[in-house]
């Protein structure tokens, strides 16, 4: 008789009880590995009491960072990862016991990785447990992880955080140097106490990590920063630095050559960025909030760009700040883009002319250039500018492989691009989930699927992952699952035009075309209230077989110049549509044809 089935979230193995699974559960918490790390073991006891409780339908995110992690009751895990972060550690800590002190173990507690459900096994019913090896990384390459914020100030994070991004876009001009980008560096903020752990997920055989403590009173700033070797974890290299805030470029300057001479590498020609103090504070805390990508953090996010151009009308990288705002505004369909565009072209040229060498400046105005103005060559040069200007920009990467070079069917080009940026910000959902929507884009569906669940690995409710997979799964022609994670996505955002316009698309197609119309007639609503992309409109259309009036939005779309009508020529979604002259047109006209 084979091992008995259970379900994972109520059941245990046969001849185990609660009482043994507990026992078990304390010899783990006493192990070398767990006594380090409190709150690790804290989140391991949390789930596995529930499970044994009947409880394990309770356990999301928001819970365990109230219980567990000792987070507010405004806890938000869309822009705090602090229990996916704890997640994974755990998974890779059971797996060490298991693996060392607990080997001799025959009860075997797993966190399976997307959930925070525990199962609970027999070692004879597993297949042998295979030890991970490790893959060697690069000598010269480097994660600066979140400095950590010693001010008396809570809110003056933006400062810590804003000085590692300057070290970060610094290291960059370091001459054969790979450095990760913020992003994927920032989920491991406070959680620094496992280097060789960290340098395995970001891919670097170096860390950089420090802290802050600045006083507002006497405008002292006080740095303590740190370069650690993740194999062995020999600190190569350490200092502090006490200066007046005045000093902070300096610091800056100083941190990334030392890194550089202890990683023998040389820095790149050229000046270090240095800026009026109180302006550049101001930006600090923009991109603080820009970061956020939620509509607070954005409007917050352009006061503060606003204010910074006002004390100085020469700083470049406050109108570079503004130019990314409105356009993430535009792109996410959180403003008509006529409003909103004009704005962040005015910015980025305005930066351009004050730095002609500002690379974020010149992204923003490339992703302007081609989604709205639909001058693709223009843009180009921009991106091919910015990345010449500071390779390590994730962004330009980023935009010019998904936005640009995959809409133009220059898919092998587009692919090379998301692989470099992955490689950058190698934690970014994003980055991830951006790469299997070009895969979409290819008809690649197998790929598309992997690349939307190893980004839904990184954070289970990033809903344009969730999305993506639905999309993905519609056109490989499985509508029941498709329709499964639409209204997952719908769940998670709500009535959000895009999506709405993909599950009414997805109803026509699996043949429900009244659920399908009603979903068409709530869009229509919607669209009476806020700016809707025409596209929601046309894909709901395009379900029900209704080419004339698909057209028709398609055609109102390219006339208000909406940024989502540039992926017409090579989206799956309007393959039924395709070969008809008014469609073949408007590809012309976007200056999309081959």
């Amino acid at each position: 008789m084979g091992p008995r089935r259970h379900n994972p979230a109520t059941d245990l193995p046969a001849g185990v009880d609660a009482a043994r699974v507990r026992s078990q559960l304390e010899r783990i918490s006493t192990s070398k590995g767990f006594l380090a790390s409190e709150r690790m073991g804290r989140l391991l006891r949390f789930i596995v009491e529930a499970a044994l409780s009947k409880r394990a339908e309770e356990l999301k995110e928001y819970l365990l960072g109230v219980e567990v992690f000792d987070r507010t009751a405004q806890f938000d895990p869309r822009t705090d990862p602090i229990v996916r972060v704890e997640a994974r550690r755990l998974r890779a800590k059971l797996r060490q016991y298991y693996e060392s002190e607990g080997r001799a173990e025959d009860l075997i507690i797993q966190v399976p990785t997307g959930g925070y459900t525990p199962r609970f096994h027999l070692r004879r019913d597993m297949p042998p447990m295979q030890p991970q090896h490790r893959k060697a990384q690069p000598a010269a390459s480097i994660a600066v992880l979140p400095f950590s914020n010693l001010s008396a100030e809570p809110d003056t994070d933006y400062f810590s955080d804003g000085l590692t991004e300057e070290i970060i876009y610094a290291l960059t001009k370091v001459d054969g140097l790979t450095v990760v980008a913020w992003q994927s560096a920032a989920r491991f903020k406070d959680e620094h106490s496992n280097l060789a752990e960290i340098g395995g997920r970001l891919g670097v055989s170096n860390i950089l990590q420090g802290s802050v403590r600045r006083c507002r009173q006497t405008d002292h700033v006080r740095v303590l920063v740190k370069l650690v070797e993740t194999e062995s974890s020999r600190v190569l290299w350490s200092e502090t630095y006490d200066r007046m805030v005045e000093g902070l470029f300096s610091i800056q300057e100083d941190i990334s050559r030392h890194v550089a001479e202890n990683l023998r590498a040389r820095l790149l020609g050229g000046e270090p960025r240095q800026w009026p103090l109180q302006s550049y504070d101001l930006y600090l805390r923009g991109r603080f909030h820009w970061n956020k990508r939620t509509p607070d953090g954005f409007q917050r996010a352009i006061e503060c760009f606003e204010e910074a151009v006002l004390r100085d009308p020469r700083f470049a990288p406050g109108y570079a700040g503004l130019a990314d705002t409105y356009s993430l505004l535009a792109q996410r369909g959180l403003s008509a883009p006529w409003d909103v565009i004009p704005r962040a072209k005015e910015a980025a040229l305005k930066a351009l002319s004050i730095d002609g060498e500002l690379a974020e400046a010149h992204t923003s105005l490339a992703l302007i250039q081609s989604l709205y103005e639909w001058d693709w060559s223009t843009a180009e040069f921009h991106y091919k500018r910015a990345i010449a200007i500071h390779p390590g920009y994730v962004t330009a990467l980023h935009w010019y492989g998904c936005d640009y070079l995959a809409l133009l069917r220059r898919f092998d080009a587009a692919r090379k691009l998301m692989e470099t940026a992955a490689r950058l910000d190698p934690l970014s959902a994003v980055i991830i989930s951006s790469a299997g929507y070009v895969s979409m884009l290819e008809r690649r569906w197998d790929e598309a699927m992997a690349y939307q669940r190893q980004a839904l690995d990184l954070d289970p409710n990033f809903v344009a992952a969730v999305t993506g997979l639905g999309r993905a799964l519609l056109h490989k022609g499985d509508c029941r699952r498709a329709l499964e994670m639409f209204e997952r996505g719908y769940e998670l955002a709500g009535d959000m035009p895009a999506l709405l316009g993909a599950m009414a698309q997805a109803y026509a197609v699996a043949g429900d075309h009244s659920t399908a119309r009603a979903i068409l007639q709530r869009i229509a609503e919607i669209s009476k209230e806020r700016f809707v992309a025409c596209t929601a409109l046309a894909l709901a259309h395009t379900g029900l077989g209704e080419t004339e009036q698909a057209l028709h939005w398609l055609e109102l779309g390219a006339e208000r110049h909406e940024p989502s009508i540039c992926s017409i020529a090579v989206h799956p979604a309007y393959d039924s549509i395709s070969q008809e002259p008014r469609f073949q047109a408007l590809v012309r006209r976007i200056g999309l044809a081959e």
